[in-house]
């Protein structure tokens, strides 16, 4: 299990109850609930923190609390999960940057950072990233990270655009 990951400006950590207020704060911004179909309550936060433990006991990876590590500030959320997206069981790539950190380059830090784990530690013949179709921010970091357009698709009653990405060979 890869338990912790440093970047050049930021480092990660396992998401615990300790995140909490946190998540609450990235996850209850209404301008990032406009970016992942909608806002999370506490309870809902609460329940997140529960199935992200689950999941790195399962699978030896999940979603990160990433610090900026000049600061120890909370920037985003994001890692390694894994889902059932467009039929089909998947790894995807995730991240949820704060808002007041937009366009600083933290979700292709954090995404590059999460490639190689998925690719390099734990051996995935692939991953996929998908978001809304309006999130054209997002978009823009999976193309920066390699990923490529694979098709429409619907997730949690939503339309969202799935991209794919192999390991270079």
């Amino acid at each position: 299990m890869i338990a912790t990951v440093e970047t050049e400006r930021l480092r990660a950590e396992p998401i615990t109850p300790a995140h909490q207020d946190e998540l609450c704060a990235l996850l209850g911004d209404p301008r990032v609930g406009a970016t992942l179909g909608g806002l999370q309550s506490p309870a809902r936060v609460a329940a997140s923190i529960e199935r992200q433990r689950a999941h790195w006991e399962q699978h030896g990876f999940g979603f990160w609390l990433w610090r900026e590590r000049a600061t120890g500030a909370a920037v985003a959320r994001g890692g390694l999960f894994r889902t059932h997206v467009g039929g089909t069981d998947e790894v995807e790539v995730g991240w949820a940057v704060m808002p007041a950190r937009w366009g600083e380059g933290i979700a292709t830090e954090l995404g590059a950072a999460s490639v190689r784990a998925g690719f390099v530690q734990h051996g995935l013949p692939d991953l996929v990233a998908f978001t809304l179709p309006q999130n054209r921010a997002s978009q823009r970091v999976m193309d920066k990270l390699g990923f490529e357009f694979e098709r429409d698709v619907v997730h949690s009653e939503l339309p969202h655009v799935l991209y794919r990405l192999a390991p270079v060979t």
